[in-house]
């Protein structure tokens, strides 16, 4: 750089020195001309020409004289030229206007020539005519001496510059080798006297190293209880990233997929390539707030719950998925169930032969056939009643039970209206029920066999407790921007006020003997209400009595851009679960490896000669730009008194030097990053 820096210098001053020649030799022919003008006079025209032919040989010939009136005649001319005009150059015509004249002017291939033209006192003109290259020719004359002052300048620069550097960067080495033997954990060599003012700064980094030193300590202690504590719980914790990527997981999770392998920013079909799972999965991630599945994983039940998280500083959102065993406490549902079914078929069993015996009676095979008749008609509706109670209790049950096996997707629930309606219309004709139905294109995210028996018990209900030759009303319609309301209202008998808050109970009847009339068992809208919870809606009634009963479903819905994402995110889960079932998943995250691979090796060449770089940088950098510095301070003093000893003009050149200017840069000490565990972002 300091060679560079000299060279410029130097091309510089040559630059300006042959220019300051230029208009010092342009000045003296100037001068020259005006000067010969003043001696010609037409009156004494042989002394002229005699004085200009002396001035010509005097100049070497170098010169172009042509004195002629104004006319154009020639009255003399140092370099004939019989076809010449001199008249028209424009030179001529300037000094003719303004009394003299200069220009440059290059004719063909020649030499570009200095014209200069004067008014003789007695109306002559006087042009003079020279090279521009006889400047140069003055120039090089000299330029062998300044090279070699150049070159001796330059290296005696370059020498004194070298030990100066020297002399300066010797702190800094001292500097920088204590600093590495403290981040290596050594202890840092005396300083020597000389240098007693790093001290301070040595101590600073010492004490900076040890308190990094310890705060890696405790976070590396925190970090490593943190991952005991997740790695005892017996939940599996799925950490994911925006790209559906594996940041991290738990034991659990290990023994729960058996894995063998490190499964880390893998997709996640790769961990399990279920279609089920990686829809509910795409859900949650469009989803806003907490999401809850249940399903069965490798044949056993687990809740999974999923809420989003950020993974860094950089608000990167994540997945965190928690997965349950839920075995135990189904395994303690099924006693219960177990128990249900079997007291169920204990009570079936003599109630059916009840039922057979009180058939006999019923068909009068003994005596006083009235009153037998009697009896037996009242045990057989009794023990029918019986039997319809143990299958709606059992029918309960089975509804509770889909909560370990239930199966949720994108239902358009004005289909399910007609078909429930459909179903009824039987039952309601038989009765002159007439059943009108408005139900818009709607759509909710549930089970389509639970919201159809939700619908068929509230139209059974409207029919049974109507009027013969009455009315029912089915409107499906929005609520608000995301739910939807399915109303069925009836003109039939209504519900007394008093009664209406308990219809939701388990075997409650508002009118025990309109119940029995129509083999009512009290679990109707209680199955309703459950149904209705369990998708995260409410259900409400409304009834005068006498005049009819309006039973309002309000439950969660599915816009139409909802719904076109469902369906997308169920292709992608189901391409996704291909993928990976044919091996095409395997390929391609192996070509991101050795992507993520050549980067990392790329990373880090470039990262080592960025780093040699700045070492190289840090050390001479400095020495450098004093080098610089020193060698453009002689340079202008020297070339300033060599152009005045060389130039032979008084006025001559003005020599101008331009030192560059500089800058310092600070090497930061910087500290190692510390070490991160995803976990450690779950709040």
């Amino acid at each position: 750089m300091g060679i560079i820096s000299v060279l410029l210098t130097f091309l510089l001053s040559a630059i300006l020195y042959y220019q300051g020649m230029q208009d010092q030799f342009s000045h003296e022919v100037g001068h020259l001309t005006e000067t010969m003008a003043q001696a010609l006079s037409k009156s004494d025209e042989a002394r002229s020409e005699e004085y200009l032919d002396r001035m010509f040989k005097e100049n070497h010939e170098k010169m172009h004289i042509v004195w002629m009136n104004t006319d154009g005649t020639v009255l003399y001319d140092s370099k004939p030229d019989p076809g010449g005009d001199y008249l028209t150059n424009t030179v001529v015509q300037e000094a003719l206007d303004k009394g003299s004249a200069y220009e440059v002017h290059k004719e063909g291939n020649d030499t570009p020539k200095n014209y200069y033209a004067t008014m003789a006192p007695d109306d002559t003109i006087l042009r003079i005519s020279v090279e521009r290259a006889i400047p140069y020719r003055g120039f090089s004359s000299y330029l062998p001496e300044i090279i070699v002052f150049l070159l001796v300048f330059m290296v005696g620069c370059l020498a004194a510059a070298e030990k100066e550097t020297e002399k300066i960067l010797r702190p800094f080495h001292l500097l920088g080798d204590l600093v590495q033997q403290i981040m290596e954990g050594r202890p840092a060599h005396k300083l020597p006297d000389d240098y007693k003012e790093l001290q301070p700064l040595i101590a600073k980094v010492e004490e900076q190293h040890n308190d990094i030193e310890n705060y890696l300590e405790d976070i590396e202690e925190e970090r490593n209880t943190i991952r005991t504590v997740v790695d005892t719980i017996a939940d599996g914790i799925i950490l994911l990233n925006e790209d559906k990527e594996i940041v991290d997981y738990n034991k659990t999770v290990e023994e729960l997929f058996g894995l063998k392998e490190d499964k880390r920013y893998r997709r996640i079909a790769s961990l399990y390539h279920d279609e089920d799972w990686l829809r509910a999965i795409g859900r949650a991630y469009h989803a806003e707030g907490r999401q809850e599945y249940t399903m069965t994983l490798f044949g056993r039940p687990y809740r999974m719950v999923m809420n989003h998280i950020e993974l860094n500083d950089d608000e990167e959102k994540g997945l965190l998925i928690v997965l349950r065993d839920l075995t135990a406490a189904y395994t303690a549902e099924k006693m219960r169930r177990e128990f249900s079914a079997n007291v169920s078929h204990e009570l079936k069993t003599p109630l059916t032969s009840i039922s057979g015996f009180a058939e006999m009676i019923a068909n009068g095979m003994y005596q006083k056939p009235e009153d037998v008749r009697l009896f037996g008609s009242r045990i057989m509706n009794e023990s029918q009643r019986m039997l319809t109670l143990i299958d709606t209790i059992m029918h309960l049950s089975k509804v509770e039970e889909t909560e370990t096996t239930i199966t949720w997707k994108t239902v358009s629930v004005d289909s399910l209206v007609r078909y429930a309606a459909d179903l009824i219309k039987p039952q309601a004709d038989a009765k002159g029920v007439t059943i009108d139905i408005d139900a818009q294109p709607l759509y909710t995210y549930g089970n389509p066999a639970l919201l159809s028996e939700l619908i068929m018990n509230l139209l059974d209900n409207s029919v049974k407790y109507n009027h013969q030759g009455g009315h029912i009303s089915v409107r499906l319609a929005p609520e608000g921007e995301d739910k939807l309301t399915i109303s069925v209202s009836d003109n039939g008998i209504g519900i007394p006020k008093e009664k209406q808050g308990r219809v939701f109970e388990r075997f409650y009847r508002a009118d025990e003997s309109r119940t029995k009339a129509t083999g009512g068992s009290g679990l109707g809208l209680a199955i309703c209400k459950h149904i209705v919870e369990k998708h995260k809606g409410t259900l409400n009634i409304s009834s005068v009595e006498g005049e009819g009963t309006t039973v309002t479903a309000i439950l969660p819905r599915l816009s139409d851009a909802d719904v076109n994402k469902e369906n997308a995110e169920a292709l992608t889960a189901k391409k996704e679960a291909a993928d990976a079932e044919s091996g095409r998943l395997a390929a391609l995250e192996a070509e991101e490896d050795k992507a993520r691979e050549e980067a990392a090796k790329k990373e880090e060449s470039e990262k080592a000669e960025a780093q040699k770089k700045d070492e190289e940088a840090k050390f001479h950098h400095k020495g450098k730009k004093l080098k610089k510095n020193k060698k453009s301070k002689k340079k202008n003093s020297d070339l300033q008194i060599f152009q005045n000893e060389s130039n032979p003009c008084d006025d001559g050149l003005r020599n101008r030097t331009h030192a560059p200017t500089h800058h310092k840069s600070v090497q930061a000490y910087m500290h190692p990053s510390l070490p991160h565990s995803p976990f450690f972002s779950i709040h």
